[in-house]
């Protein structure tokens, strides 16, 4: 066999070689995505919230005119949360831990005669704020139902509390901070609402953690959570 027929067998081999290596590393990386895509992509785990905030910061991630659910506007003004506020309606006394909080209130349509609420609440721990949360969701266990997803480290909606009608409750614990958000009037047992508030003033809370400003939005959240 010449010298240049020898070259092209060689070259040609290896390129059969090559061929097949690649073929056999294909072949699992490639069913591997497959099975990648038909799996439900999930949003990575929400930082929980950990750092001292500000009042500033926890005035601005509540939810002003035009970020909160469609035809609800802010009543007033963004007040700040005295301590009481932050523990169950059974208890007039600052909780635990308690270090500084945020609510705000909202009205539908130009009316009060249906309102919503949200309340944000900074402890000085995990174990202050997981005390407080235990206590404020209450113990109607027969009226509570997990969000889907759920929103922070633990989280839980009330459907009708005590002997309200079409009134949903919202509670999530982040770390150190607790929210709850209240909405009155027309909610019947649909709490996609109370859900989209609480999820949204969260996500505020961690933009302002990290340094960003808070953009996040319940007409977002709302969006997100349509299939």
């Amino acid at each position: 066999m010449s010298r240049v027929r020898l070259t092209v067998v060689t070259v040609l081999a290896g390129i059969a070689v090559l061929t097949a290596c690649s073929s056999r590393s294909d072949g699992p990386n490639s069913a591997s995505s497959k099975g990648d895509s038909d799996k439900p992509v999930t949003a990575p785990a929400a930082k929980p919230i950990t750092k001292e905030l500000a009042q500033a910061d926890i005035t601005q991630a509540l939810l002003g005119d035009g970020e909160t659910l469609p035809g609800w506007s802010l009543h007033g003004d963004k007040d700040v949360t005295d301590g009481e506020y932050c523990n169950s309606s059974d208890n007039d006394f600052t909780p635990a831990g308690w270090v500084r909080g945020g609510d705000s209130s909202y009205e539908y349509n130009g009316s009060t005669e249906n309102m919503a609420f949200v309340h944000i609440c900074l402890f000085d721990s995990v174990k202050s704020a997981t005390k407080a949360y235990t206590t404020w969701k209450g113990t109607e266990t027969s009226k509570q139902q997990a969000p889907k997803p759920p929103v922070g480290s633990e989280s839980t909606l009330v459907i009708n509390p005590g002997a309200s009608e079409d009134t949903v409750y919202g509670f999530t614990r982040s770390g150190r901070a607790n929210i709850r958000v209240k909405v009155e009037g027309g909610t019947g047992d649909d709490p996609s609402g109370a859900q989209a508030m609480l999820s949204a003033t969260l996500k505020r809370l961690q933009q302002l953690q990290d340094g960003k400003s808070a953009t996040v939005t319940a007409p977002d959240e709302l969006a997100a959570a349509k299939p």
